[in-house]
């Protein structure tokens, strides 16, 4: 019998590397309760769709499933760029735009990189007549070059603000 698990997006920091990737845990838990669980019995946490820096020369590898050794372990946080993100979306989703910009500022602000938030971003504001606001987002997120279809969109609604 398997049990219901949720996926939490974390960021872990051994001595040498971070990690970005997914950790699964009982419906209802936290990942406090997966890192002390079964300490005793359990070595290693393991970790899916991860990205992994190593972060002396600051080169990322990609892998599907990793297990970590919980000793090695410094700190382990959730990702607030990837909570923020889906929360902004989610938000957008139900046409709550004014709570979506909140979280659309948050993931911008947890990763300004990120030319998918800068998109979110750009969105909230544009439906809260920002236009200004919402232009210098979706530019920032065409410099950042985005994905093809991310990048369309982002010229598409750029193309259609006015002011």
């Amino acid at each position: 019998m398997k049990a219901h698990k949720e996926k939490l997006n974390v960021i872990i920091y051994t001595a040498y590397h971070m990690i970005k990737g997914e950790v699964h845990l009982y419906e209802n838990s936290r990942l406090t309760d997966i890192l002390n669980a079964d300490a005793a019995t359990k070595d290693f946490l393991p970790v899916t769709n991860a990205t992994v820096t190593d972060l002396r020369s600051r080169a990322e590898q990609n892998v599907s499933f990793l297990s970590i050794n919980r000793r090695h372990i410094e700190v382990v946080m959730e990702d607030d760029e990837a909570i923020a993100l889906a929360k902004a979306q989610e938000l957008l989703g139900k046409r709550k735009f004014l709570d979506a910009l909140k979280f659309a500022q948050r993931a911008v602000s947890a990763d300004p990189k990120n030319p998918e938030a800068h998109f979110v971003l750009g969105f909230c504001l544009a439906k809260g007549n920002q236009t200004a606001e919402a232009k210098k987002s979706f530019k920032l997120c065409l410099a950042l070059n985005p994905e093809p279809e991310l990048k369309d969109k982002a010229q598409d609604l750029l193309g259609t603000l006015v002011g």
